[in-house]
């Protein structure tokens, strides 16, 4: 096997240190390659942790942030901003009526509510009357979601950005 050998680039304007960066590049994917080759599978991943209502959250507005640099049509998933408006909400015990769900999912409400409708349809989600004002419902993550979320972050490590 070759060793890499680097020079200090005295460019002097003729392109040789664009050059050399490329190359480097290259040999170091290739030994990455070989590396990944021997190493066999990828250890599996933490199993540990447990999100909590703030990973969620700075989550959330990672994917809103998003949206300022990028058309929002990009990147529409109301199903997976309806899921995590409910995770977080469950994590942190607090009650979400579907208007606020509606705005959280960051799409025209009839959209949202059509989604609420397939979640609840696939018994994702619950709807229950709120007892105080028969206006209003609240939405909250089934128990079959919230297992299955539960697990779905224990299997993502925490430093993972999932915008």
């Amino acid at each position: 096997m070759e060793l890499l050998r680097i020079e200090t680039p005295q460019d002097g304007g003729n392109g040789t240190l664009p050059r050399q960066i490329e190359e480097l590049r290259d040999r170091l994917g290739s030994a990455l390659r070989i590396v990944d080759q021997f190493s066999g599978p990828p250890p599996a991943p933490a199993t540990n942790h447990a999100a909590t209502e703030r990973y969620i959250r700075i989550m959330v507005k990672f994917r809103r942030h998003r949206d300022r640099f990028f058309s929002s049509e990009l990147f529409a998933d109301p199903a997976w901003d309806i899921l995590l408006e409910l995770y977080a909400a469950a994590l942190g015990q607090q009650r979400v009526s579907v208007s606020k769900l509606c705005t959280a999912a960051a799409v025209p409400p009839t959209t949202a509510l059509r989604w609420i409708n397939l979640l609840e349809a696939e018994g994702l989600i619950d709807r229950k009357d709120d007892p105080i004002d028969a206006r209003r419902k609240f939405v909250m993550l089934s128990e079959k979601a919230l297992e299955a979320m539960d697990s779905f972050f224990r299997t993502v490590p925490v430093s993972a950005s999932l915008v």
